[in-house]
Formats: C-alpha cells, structure tokens, sequence
C-alpha cells in the first residue's frame, strides 16, 4: 500500500482558521459587531445575563470616563446576527472562589437564560476574570457546555487538545498584534493553524484605539481566500467531528458519523471531502 495522510484541514480546503472572542455584552458591542460582520469576520460573544441593561461608568488608568453598561437583552438578536452568543456567567463571579452551588448556579442559570433568548443550546463559555480549575471545568461539562475560553495567551496558533481550556492567540492590546498576524498568514500550509483573538469592547473606547481592530479586520480580510473565518463554536464543531472519523485499518475508506463535512489532506498537495454521514475511498499516496 502507498503512504497515507489524514491531518486536519478547514472547510474550503483551508490550512488557516481566525476567530475571536468578546466579553460582556457592553454597549460597545453594537459597534464591534457590525465592524467585524462587515468584513466577513465572526466572533463569539460572552454574555452574563444577569447584568443585562446594567448602566455604569468607569474612570480609565488614562482619566477617560468611559461607559461599560451592558447590553438590553432586546438588542441581542440584531447586535449579534451573524454572531455567536457564548455565557459568562449569570453575575460575572470568579467561579472558583464563590463556591460550588453558587458556581453551578451562575453556568447553569445563566445558559438557561441565554438559550431562552436565542432558541437553540449553547456550546461556548468565557471564564469570568479567566480564573477556573478542574472543578468549575467539570461544571461547564455537566451543564453542557463543550468549550471554554481561558485569558491566557500563548502566541501560538495551535489547537488546543481540551477545548475546556481554549487558551487564546493573544489579546487585541498585545504589542506583538499584528506581527502574530502577519506570522499566521505567512505559514505554511501543510499542518492547520488557528489564530484566536479576544478582548472587550469598551477598551477600544478607554484607550481610544478603535484603529487596532479596524487594522487587524481590514489585515484578515484581505487573506480571506486562505483562512476560514468562523466562531469558537463552529471551530470547536469542525474540530471534534474531525476526531470522530472512523478509518479502516488500510486507511482506505474513511467514515464520517458527523453531520458535518469535514476535509481532511491526504497527501502533501492533495485534499479529501467527506461528505456527513458518509464512507469515502481514499487511493495511498504513492511512496
């Protein structure tokens, strides 16, 4: 038999992923939002909805006084299209510090709420304050959640093994911004990347610097033939069905239980589609 690959490639045959990630429902998010959607970029949303209509004003380091109210739940449908909305926790509490009932009350509640809202089950969680252990971990998996976003930046663009634990790309004010986005479209395609941004709206107001994220959308955009634009969800989606692939011994044919397609490269310069619910025969590489 020939040699035979099965890494992971994106939908459209894409090496390259970008996603991002936005705390808090403010009221910047009505301009992030639209900014985003109409570069074709997506983003995931993190909601405490306990907080929301919340009006309140902070003092910056820099003396700015800047607005961090929340969001109406009203305003949710149209803010968001396109989008995808996340939890974060009912009231925004460190949730391995607050005890377990009432961490199991604030995920729970506030998944309760959020799905109430947008007719259909959440799969994504921001950690509030991004404190968490293997506890609150088990928590978000008990209560159905699938992923969780963690505030630690690795400047790498690996996919992460525990999605409970989904370290970012980098936050927006990181100086090395734009040079992690320009290292990520220049790699190489044979192995996939993700490149994962987070942050939240209200900071482009304190430091007035609206002109990062329109520099980096604007930078993205432009690579869109070679990286895949998608939210955490769709990503973690795409990510597991591509593990639940059955292979027969031979990789000869490969099965997919998924209701997704998935694309898989099976060689240095060839790729595969396999349609969901789908077996598919693969001819070996020559050696």
């Amino acid at each position: 038999m020939g040699k035979q690959m099965n890494s992971l490639v994106f939908p459209g045959g894409k090496s390259k992923a970008f996603t991002l990630s936005y705390d808090d429902g403010v009221v910047q998010d009505r301009r992030l939002a639209e900014l985003l959607r109409s570069r074709g970029l997506k983003c995931t949303f993190n909601i405490g909805s306990g907080l929301f209509g919340h009006i309140q004003t902070d003092t910056w380091p820099n003396g700015r006084s800047v607005d961090v109210s929340k969001l109406p739940e009203t305003e949710l449908e149209q803010v968001y299209i396109s989008h995808e909305i996340a939890g974060h926790g009912l009231y925004h509490s460190p949730l391995d510090a607050v005890g377990t009932p009432l961490a199991m009350y604030e995920i729970t509640e506030d998944k309760r709420r959020l799905e109430t809202l947008v007719g259909r089950p959440l799969k994504m969680f921001a950690y509030p304050f991004g404190t968490q252990n293997a506890q609150v971990q088990e928590m978000l998996r008990l209560a159905g959640y699938r992923g969780a976003r963690t505030v630690k930046s690795t400047h790498s663009f690996e996919i992460p093994e525990n999605f409970l634990e989904w370290n970012p790309t980098c936050h927006h004010g990181d100086p090395e911004l734009m040079a992690l986005a320009k290292r990520f479209v220049e790699l190489p395609d044979f192995r996939p990347a993700l490149f994962y941004v987070w942050g939240h709206g209200y900071e482009f107001d304190g430091d007035d610097n609206w002109n990062v994220i329109e520099a980096l959308a604007d930078f993205m955009a432009a690579h869109r033939e070679q990286v895949w634009f998608a939210t955490n969800g769709e990503i973690l989606d795409y990510v597991q069905a591509f593990h639940r692939l059955e292979y027969a011994v031979d990789g000869s044919t490969v099965f997919n239980p998924s209701a997704l397609d998935v694309t898989v490269r099976t060689s240095p310069f060839a790729v595969e589609t396999i349609p969901a619910g789908r077996c598919v025969r693969i001819a070996p590489t020559p050696l």
